[in-house]
């Protein structure tokens, strides 16, 4: 069965009989395609109207009025007089239901009917009526495949991604899902006995993923969107489709962390971009790509994608400048790419490049840039924190925070928690700046922040937590040790929440936090608080495999005990099968002991420290002396708070040797045999060796001298300090001449320094 045995409906003429009126209705259809062919579309309607009019006056011809009534329906819909065409679309309607009912072969047209009603409701904003229209043209299509299914099963196929559509507009992700589901059962069972149906099935599966990736079934739609780009495979020209599909799986399967699939499908989607011929979407696969990569642990090979992906997006730029904020994501990401690889100097490249982009078009008003390009400052400011340019990360800070500033006075909720953010920063990079007062007031400032704005899930406790931590920090360098103890535990409470939330991501950081909180109550004195803080850590980070952070507990639960006089022998021995670097965790914990006047138990961990040094050399013969040297002059600053000054003199002399041995191959020592030198220095002339003391003063002299020639800013104070040491001890050697002449030499030195640098 079929419409009238042929795919075009009858002409409104051709079914007037012998009327009257069939020459002129017959003319005047003529006339309206005429006119359709001309784009007169004025006219076209005029003709359409008047070929209504006639059939209205053949009431016993029902077809020819129906009829006549789509053609007006059609011109009505092409000039946009959408609620007219609505009231000739239900007449419509009305026409072909009076029809059907007496005559089926009417029934295709009913439901075209209806679908045209349904098109209608939807640009009227009205999704709920063209839902009830294309159920039930479904319904009638879903009967006419079953009478005659090569035929009609199309218009099953059309019309359930007619309904797919009402349901999507509707916000009913489920139901658009299920629409789908049946047109893929039906893409299925013809595409049995017709292979030509293959790409309605990918299609329909195409859709069905889509559906199914937006209501939050990520495996199905996953399975969906791979069995799609298989199909379409098999099918000609579908290479940009498979590309859009490859795309979005890639993305999916990123986000469910399936790393080595994802980066398979985006580098699919790039393959195929890239023989197709369109740069612009090429760019924005590699970016992807560049994504899934670096999720993959893969962040070489994402540098490579990301920066072809700018190489491309430059020359288009350069074509055309409507390719800024395309050009500037790409060289945002690939700032923070070369920071993972510890390419500080070209992230600031892309970060500064990327910046001057976002700044020319956010001064334009071209579009709303202003977030990223605050988030773009916040990047560029950490550059210039790794590369120790704090001035520098400052002034990042500031243009970033008068940016967040300006986003919360017009949405508070979308951007109070970035603002917090660049607060958080600026509190590091004032306290760098040694603006320790100022960096406690930004860090209360993001605290504050983050506690005016409407708790919004973990992503906002995190922020409020990070934002604690940080606080605590800053408290405790400005001298407030209460003050950090209070924001800490704040921050470890937020934490043990966040943690039984979701422990994958936040049992570290409280592991982290609960060490953080002991070290506060250690700068207190309070060594009882502190223990069972370390204890627990140290559990958490067991259950968590991780050694090198474990290690880093023990030290300090190591240094607790001391500090209470309690046992560290098994202790010591944990620390000694966990230590990836055992020598420079105990001289560590020394160098912490001597800190807190604990020298004799810091003398033994140093003694052990060198003994492993010594053990591992004689099975490594080159293993790297430098830590050796370290542990050395530790022990030596321990013998001499102990007045055991020859012992003191005799450790440092070795580590002074060792130092000596290594720095014409390793001159980066060459600050720390400096340094030996004048504690050598200091002990021989606490045991009234005072000649031969000098000899070492003047070698000190001159390693300082040669290093502060080379890099004046860096090594300039440490030259002035070993000339005055040198001058006093000429002074004491009774060279009165030459101490004068040095001592003159360190005060000019002095004088030259910034004032930050000056002694008191």
């Amino acid at each position: 069965m079929n419409p009238a045995g042929n795919d075009v409906h009858p002409r409104p003429g051709e079914q007037a009989g012998g009327e009257p009126e069939q020459g002129q209705i017959t003319g005047l259809t003529r006339l309206l395609e005429l006119q359709r062919e001309a784009g007169d579309r004025e006219a076209a309607l005029a003709t359409a109207r008047q070929v209504l009019e006639r059939a209205r006056r053949l009431p016993a011809h029902r077809l020819t009025v129906a009829t006549a009534l789509r053609e007006l329906r059609e011109e009505l819909i092409t000039g946009e007089l959408w609620d007219e065409a609505r009231e000739v679309a239900v007449e419509t309607v009305q026409a072909y239901a009076a029809l059907s009912a007496e005559d089926p072969d009417q029934r295709f047209w009913h439901a075209l009917a209806l679908d045209e009603l349904a098109g209608i409701d939807l640009k009227l904003g009205e999704p709920a009526g063209a839902l009830k229209a294309v159920l039930t043209s479904t319904g009638m299509y879903r009967a006419l495949a079953g009478e005659d299914p090569a035929y009609y099963r199309p218009e099953l196929l059309r019309s359930l991604h007619n309904l797919r559509h009402v349901h999507r507009e509707l916000g009913r992700l489920g139901d658009a899902a299920g629409a789908m589901r049946q047109a893929v059962d039906l893409c299925r069972a013809t595409r049995d006995d017709d292979p030509g149906w293959t790409p309605k099935l990918a299609r329909a599966l195409d859709c069905l993923g889509r559906d199914l990736e937006e209501s939050g079934q990520t495996e199905a739609s996953v399975a969906a969107m791979k069995e799609s780009v298989a199909l379409y495979g098999d099918c000609p020209d579908s290479e940009e489709v498979r590309a859009d599909i490859h795309e979005r799986l890639g993305i999916a399967l990123n986000a469910m962390d399936r790393s080595a699939e994802a980066v398979e499908a985006a580098a699919a989607s790039a393959a195929l971009l890239r023989g197709i011929g369109d740069p612009g979407r090429l760019a924005t696969a590699l970016h992807n790509l560049g994504i899934c990569l670096q999720n993959a642990g893969r962040t070489a090979e994402a540098v490579e994608a990301v920066r072809e992906a700018a190489e491309i997006l430059q020359r288009l730029y350069d074509a055309d400048p409507g390719w800024a904020a395309g050009l500037a994501g790409a060289l945002g990401y690939l700032g923070l790419l070369r920071e993972t690889c510890e390419q500080f100097e070209r992230a600031v490249t892309s970060g500064e490049r990327a910046v001057s982009l976002l700044e020319r078009l956010h001064a334009s008003g071209d579009g709303d840039h202003g977030h990223e390009l605050a988030q773009t400052l916040h990047h560029l400011g950490r550059y210039h924190e790794r590369l120790e340019r704090p001035e520098r990360a400052f002034a990042c800070l500031e243009r970033a925070l008068a940016l967040y500033g300006e986003l919360a006075q017009r949405a508070p909720d979308r951007f109070r928690s970035g603002l917090a953010g660049a607060w958080v920063a600026q509190s590091v990079y004032l306290a760098l700046l040694d603006r320790p007062e100022e960096a406690v007031a930004a860090a209360q400032l993001a605290v504050d922040l983050y506690g005016a704005t409407a708790p919004a899930g973990t992503e906002h406790r995190a922020g409020m937590a990070d934002a604690l931590s940080h606080l605590g920090d800053r408290a405790a360098n400005a001298g407030h040790p209460e003050r950090a103890v209070r924001a800490k535990g704040r921050a470890v409470e937020l934490y043990e929440d966040l943690a039984a939330l979701d422990p994958d991501r936040y049992l570290g950081r409280l592991a982290d936090e609960l060490d953080s909180l002991a070290v506060r109550h250690c700068d207190q004195e309070d060594h009882e608080r502190a223990l069972p803080l370390l204890e627990r850590a140290a559990a958490i980070w067991e259950d968590l495999g991780r050694d090198g952070k474990l290690a880093v507990t023990l030290r300090r639960q190591l240094l607790v005990l001391s500090c209470l006089h309690r046992d560290t022998e098994a202790m010591t021995d944990r620390l000694l099968e966990v230590a990836d670097d055992p020598v420079d965790a105990f001289t560590t914990l020394g160098e912490q002991l001597i800190g807190v006047q604990h020298r004799e138990a810091a003398l033994e961990h140093l003694i052990r420290a060198a003994t492993l040094w010594e053990i591992v050399a004689m099975g490594q013969p080159d293993a790297p002396p430098a830590p050796y040297a370290r542990a050395l002059s530790l022990m030596a600053t321990c013998l001499d708070d102990l007045l055991r000054l020859d012992e003191a003199v005799a450790a440092q002399r070795k580590a002074v040797e060792i130092l000596t041995a290594v720095v014409g191959e390793e001159p980066e020592h060459l600050p720390l045999l400096s340094w030996a030198l004048g504690e050598l220095a200091d002990y021989l002339r606490q045991t009234g060796r005072s000649d031969e003391a000098l000899g070492h003063r003047r070698r000190a002299v001159e390693i300082d001298s040669g290093l502060a020639a080379r890099d004046p800013a860096l090594h300039r104070r440490s030259l002035a300090g070993s000339l005055t040491d040198l001058g006093h001890l000429l002074a004491d050697l009774g060279d009165q001449a030459e101490a004068e002449g040095v001592l003159a030499r360190a005060r000019l030195l002095t004088a030259t320094l910034p004032e930050a640098e000056q002694a008191p």
